[in-house]
């Protein structure tokens, strides 16, 4: 009876021990950089770019700074089934409830962050009169959130390692106008502390 007491208690050190590494991950070392989420149209033809400060330290916690509202404003003209039509977008990208997280997948370390993204605009269409010029189409408001689900699992390798980060995404057709899409890239170094 002796032996199986220090046995079980051996053996339920291991499994504290064991769940309390698994429960609470942390990266390998201290990072820095910047996550940015582009918005950009083929059509009318724009890019808009919020930009985040991030750091990563090796205890686990981690910061992502809140970016100011980016607004933004594009046009564009182009011939459509014989005729002519002008397109303008303006707008602002607001991101809020930004939090993140180190995890780790499959052994790899991710930096797993959660945005509350809401792109607020209005879309103005003309379309082209030989006799009066442009004519007024249409004036749409709309409202997109989060284009892109939360939470996003950015690899820390990819971040550090590949020229363009680790990106995340989704890119929606806008027949016959092309593309929307939106691009989160999060691009790290490493420091020392």
């Amino acid at each position: 009876m002796k032996t199986i007491i220090p046995c079980f208690s051996i053996l339920l050190l291991l499994l504290t021990t064991t769940c309390r590494k698994d429960e609470d991950p942390r990266p390998d070392a201290n990072y820095i950089g910047l996550l940015k989420l582009e918005y950009s149209r083929t059509f009318p033809e724009f890019t808009a770019v919020a930009v985040m400060e991030v750091e990563i330290d090796k205890s686990g916690e981690v910061y992502i700074s809140e970016p100011d509202q980016v607004d933004y404003s594009g046009e564009s003209e182009m011939d459509l089934e014989g005729g002519r039509i002008k397109m303008n977008e303006t707008g602002n990208i607001t991101i809020t409830s930004l939090s993140g997280a180190y995890k780790e997948i499959n052994g790899m370390g991710y930096l797993s962050v959660n945005a509350s993204t809401l792109i607020d605009g209005t879309q103005t269409t003309w379309g082209w009169d030989d006799d009066y010029g442009w004519i007024l189409v249409a004036e749409t408001p709309f409202t997109l959130e989060d284009p892109v689900d939360s939470p996003m699992n950015f690899n820390i390798d990819d971040a550090v390692i590949v020229a363009g980060g680790s990106q995340l995404g989704a890119s929606i057709a806008v027949p016959p106008f092309g593309y929307e899409t939106f691009t989160w890239t999060l691009g790290l170094n490493v420091i020392l502390k």
